[in-house]
């Protein structure tokens, strides 16, 4: 008989996961309302410690009969409705702060995903609730990491820059995803701006070879040059943590510490 961890069960359900389509309008609503949601923390770890450096919350929810919601397009359903995405990030956010277990874990920070969207609906000044909250936890300088996710577009550059301000201005250190590799534009002075950089090494895995190794050996100089931390997501092998290290990247996360990872409910 085959013996699967907890990391691994939990993966086999969110490949069956239902999509919000499928549910009635009252349905999605008793989601959010209940809070039918949890979070999973997925590690990050050192590629010259080979250690656990950190984790990044991933929101999961569920439907009143248990059945996974597929996270993804929850996240697109919801977009529709800007108050009830801006109410929904919020409060998965006070969960994914709350329940994180920093006392039980080495790890030194917690990264969190950010919708522009869903902040830009509490408003561009310091009274934005999202800014109340994570100044709240701001315990030191790298113990709380902002990940600005959905930046396609040169309207979406903008806003994340005004983002960048405002959590800068809160004391909140900043993380960019996929940066140089998915957006629609590179922002230098985002990139100047923030303490984390991230890019997907199964993204840059379909590039051309050449193209993906100028790519990453540009962004890991330009980082370390200006004291940038660098992370390479999507690793799930030993022969693509190798490539990370001989690329000189910070720190790698992905399917590889699977059974690293901690779901709370």
């Amino acid at each position: 008989m085959n013996a699967f961890s907890h990391s691994e069960l939990s993966a086999l359900t969110r490949n069956n996961a239902v999509s919000p389509e499928a549910l009635l309008p009252s349905e999605i609503l008793d989601v959010v309302i209940a809070q039918r949601f949890g979070v999973e923390y997925q590690p990050i770890v050192s590629v010259q410690a080979e250690e656990v450096v950190g984790y990044q919350a991933s929101a999961r929810f569920w439907t009143r009969e248990q059945q996974a919601l597929d996270t993804g397009k929850m996240f697109a359903h919801l977009h529709q409705n800007p108050l009830l995405l801006f109410h929904t990030e919020l409060e998965m956010k006070k969960l994914q702060i709350a329940q994180f277990p920093f006392n039980r874990h080495g790890a030194s920070w917690l990264m969190l995903d950010l919708d522009i969207d869903s902040f830009m609906e509490g408003g561009q000044t310091l009274s934005n609730p999202f800014l109340a909250l994570f100044k709240s936890h701001a315990w030191s300088e790298r113990e709380l990491v902002i990940n600005l996710v959905e930046n396609h577009h040169t309207a979406d550059a903008h806003r994340s820059q005004r983002v960048i301000e405002l959590l800068q201005q809160s004391g909140t250190a900043v993380a960019l995803e996929d940066l140089g590799v998915r957006w629609g534009m590179f922002s230098l002075s985002a990139f100047l701006d923030a303490s984390i950089i991230k890019f997907n090494g199964m993204v840059l895995k379909t590039l051309n070879e050449s193209a993906a190794q100028a790519t990453v050996d540009w962004l890991v100089s330009a980082a370390r040059r200006i004291g940038v931390q660098t992370i390479m997501s999507g690793v799930g092998d030993c022969e693509q943590f190798e490539w990370a290290r001989r690329l000189g990247v910070d720190c790698v996360q992905g399917n590889l510490f699977a059974r690293q990872t901690i779901e709370m409910r």
